[in-house]
């Protein structure tokens, strides 16, 4: 009722107010150009490409091709490694083409690309790209943020988290924002409260041509890859194409800790006339590897920091052989934009899917010899897959009505997902790959997981984007959200039936203030939600009396500024997230160990965050980013687990001629590892710890570009993640110092 509510005043503004078009942004953007007061808003996170309702997302950088070779940074927007929009409604990092392909490994998956922006940290122990752990964004978890392609809404329906390595690598990605809150009413996804990190894909070229690459670096890595472009094909009327695919191949940086990946996409965007777009995309990757785990201290100090719990011997758990995990990912979509003069439409159909198929060690550290699960040699193990897809729309469309004061743009849209995860789990003797059952589960069968989940949501919103002044956006917005999962099958050898439903009611307000050309000011008031995961029902002991969503209050302010010889930008934040939850084992029912679920106060999150480019003479630019964070049990007053107290980033870069280059280095403050500080547990401390990355570039004429890369030059070997156990804890370290080499060639 509340989404028919909101397309009839739409309806009805619209015929009252019915008005020309407004002048299509097609043209790069002007870092000084002054805003058009009448022009449609732009809300960060959506593309807009002939009127889509939306925003691009990466506004204020050159127009430059960031690919060519040939291509200069000549001013502070350009080399930025890191920025905000001048459009920005809340805090805000652009990584652009330019960053992507000159600063980054070119293996490297998303979170290994946003770990330069503040307050974002990333662990990265088997290198860039093969297999991120742990990425948070000023101590939200994975899973607690929104992670988005091309705007629509990814990840695993269970509990929201991201497979990284599975979905768009850096070869197949053109830029990434991350958008530090809930965004406007319009911004929708499961987990939007943590803020979303947008990932885009690159638009087809007008023209033919494209590019390859190889790269080879340490641990036998090896990656090719490369880029068609189709061009404008007349005969159909205006279709332009591209092709991306890589393949990725390493021993990888930790011991036996094997990596391949084979990914392709494919774009096509087909005009319908002059006023619509349809567009086509596709993406499949393969990914196998061996699963590593964290090593305790004494196991580092025999072994090293490069041991990652895994061996050539075939009658140990820990055998590399056994460990391994198979997944293979598509996201597809059909998009069609549409300029119909008195409104404007943005439809995605969409589907993705992970399947993903493993073998493991029952205990990789080797504490729970083979004989107490197995007698006769066998080697205790187990065997899983899990498989998920799901199917989404999500439509919006939006119109402009009044004039001068009243001049606005009404949004409104809905977002439909329907996701469907299936597990299955059996303890085997690895020797032989075939089911058993454990001394340890007497009478239970080899059976442990074979269940279905079911989610479905939908989220419906309107929003008012309002310019009542020349340079000033304010823009209130309400979503209603519906989610219901169901849970159906075998967990831990016990059979459930358990369903859950939730909604939520939220409210946003932004505004941004262009006072000057290159200056800008924002603030935002937004709530943000997120359904509890499917955990809950995976339990004999469903809670008492129904969870609450965890939500958020956010209250944030920043200023941008952009010239060509200055990109800066500077925010506070303050967060107060509420209805934690939790859980505590008991026995139910006469069965131990059963957790029990409940909502446990929250968190407060607050602090400041910065970033700064400035262009030097002679093709030098200097550039600075960092965080002072503080995430705070309401509870407790105890920091909650890996949330970071300050993070930054300094260097120095430089592009002019045919050489270009970077030295920057990371800093990552002191955090808790486990269930976060414990003034009883001196082991869920974990210490600050830095990194530096070097880049040196040159390229030759039109045609070729070379690059050496450098990462963790100073080979620095800090703990970055652990398990804070009281006993015997174990740990991550920072990789070992690699080296890529990678030429590019351009035709």
């Amino acid at each position: 009722m509340r989404f028919k509510a909101s397309l009839a005043l739409l309806a009805f503004a619209l015929n009252a107010h019915a008005q020309d078009k407004p002048a299509s942004s097609n043209a790069p953007s002007d870092t000084n150009a002054p805003t058009n007061s009448n022009a449609p808003s732009n809300p960060s996170g959506q593309p807009v490409d002939l009127g889509q309702v939306g925003a691009k997302g990466a506004a204020d950088t050159e127009n430059n091709d960031p690919n060519a070779p040939n291509a200069q940074a000549k001013t502070a927007p350009a080399i930025a490694p890191t920025q905000a929009s001048l459009d920005s409604i809340q805090p805000q990092t652009v990584l652009n083409s330019r960053m992507i392909r000159n600063i980054a490994q070119p293996n490297s998956d998303y979170l290994a690309i946003a770990q330069y922006a503040p307050s974002v940290v990333n662990a990265t122990p088997n290198g860039a790209g093969y297999s991120s752990k742990s990425g948070t964004i000023r101590g939200f978890q994975d899973g607690q943020y929104n992670v988005t392609w091309d705007g629509i809404p990814f990840g695993d329906p269970s509990a929201f988290g991201h497979a990284t390595v599975s979905f768009f690598p850096a070869a197949v990605l053109d830029h990434v924002v991350i958008d530090r809150g809930p965004g406007t009413a319009s911004t929708v996804g499961n987990a939007t409260f943590g803020g979303t990190v947008s990932l885009f894909s690159a638009t087809p070229a007008q023209t033919p041509g494209g590019y390859l690459f190889s790269a080879i670096g340490t641990g036998a890595s090896w990656e090719e890859g490369g880029v068609l472009n189709s061009g404008v094909i007349s005969q159909t009327g205006g279709t332009t194409a591209q092709l991306n695919f890589d393949h990725t191949r390493s021993n990888g940086l930790l011991e036996n800790a094997g990596f391949r990946r084979n990914n392709w996409a494919f774009k096509i965007d087909q005009p319908i006339g002059d006023n619509t777009v349809v567009t086509l995309f596709s993406s499949v990757s393969d990914v196998i590897w061996n699963t590593f785990s964290q090593i305790t201290t004494e196991t580092a100090n025999q072994f090293g920091k490069s041991f990652g719990n895994l061996n050539s011997d075939p009658t140990s758990q820990a055998f590399a052989g056994y460990n391994t995990d198979h997944r293979r990912a598509d996201f597809e979509y059909i998009g069609v934009q549409s300029d119909l003069g008195v409104v404007r439409i943005d439809n995605k159909l969409y589907t993705y899917a992970l399947s993903d198929e493993g073998l493991g060690g029952l205990d990789t550290t080797l504490r729970t010899p083979n004989s107490k699960n197995l007698a006769d040699g066998g080697v205790p193990g187990t065997q899983s897959l899990s498989q998920y897809r799901s199917w989404g729309d999500i439509f919006k469309i939006e119109g402009d009505v009044g004039h001068g004061l009243t001049s606005t743009t009404i949004r409104a849209g809905t977002w439909l997902e329907h996701a469907r995860i299936n597990q299955f789990q059996q303890d085997v003797d690895l020797r032989t790959n075939t089911p058993v059952e454990f001394l340890t589960n007497p009478g239970k069968g080899s059976l442990v997981n074979s269940n279905l989940a079911v989610t479905n949501t939908a989220q419906t919103f309107v929003e008012f984007v309002w310019r009542p002044l020349p340079g000033l956006t304010i823009t209130p917005g309400y979503k209603h959200i519906n989610f219901n999962r169901s849970f159906d099958g075998l967990q831990n050898f016990i059979a459930l039936n358990n369903s859950a439903s939730y909604s939520a009611d939220l409210g946003s307000v932004t505004a941004n203030y262009r006072i000057t050309p290159p200056l800008s000011v924002y603030a935002q008031w937004a709530m943000g939600f997120q359904a509890p995961p499917v955990s809950v029902l995976q339990s004999l002991a469903p809670q008492q009396q129904p969870l609450d969503p965890q939500k958020t209050l956010n209250y944030q302010a920043g200023v941008v500024y952009k010239s060509d010889t200055l990109a800066a930008d500077f925010d506070g934040y303050y967060i107060d997230f509420a209805n934690e939850i939790n859980s505590m084992l008991e026995t139910v029912d006469g069965v131990t160990n059963q957790p029990v679920f409940f909502n446990q106060g929250g968190v407060i999150y607050k602090g400041l965050e910065a970033e700064a480019t400035y262009q030097l003479p002679h093709g030098f630019a200097v550039t600075v980013n960092g965080s002072l964070n503080s995430a705070k049990s309401k509870q407790t007053g105890l920091t909650i687990a890996n949330a970071p107290s300050t993070t930054a980033l300094f260097g120095v870069l430089y592009d002019r001629g045919p050489f270009f280059g970077s030295v920057l280095t990371k800093y990552v403050g002191t955090r808790f590892t486990g269930s976060g500080e414990d003034p009883n547990n001196s082991n869920v401390n974990l210490p600050a710890y830095w990194y530096t990355d070097v880049v040196l570039g040159f390229r030759y004429k039109k045609r070729l570009k070379v690059q050496l890369l450098v990462d963790n030059l100073f080979n620095r070997r800090t703990a970055t993640e652990g398990n804070g156990a009281a006993v015997d804890p174990t740990f991550y370290f920072l990789p070992v110092r690699n080296f890529t080499l990678q030429a590019t060639v351009y035709f």
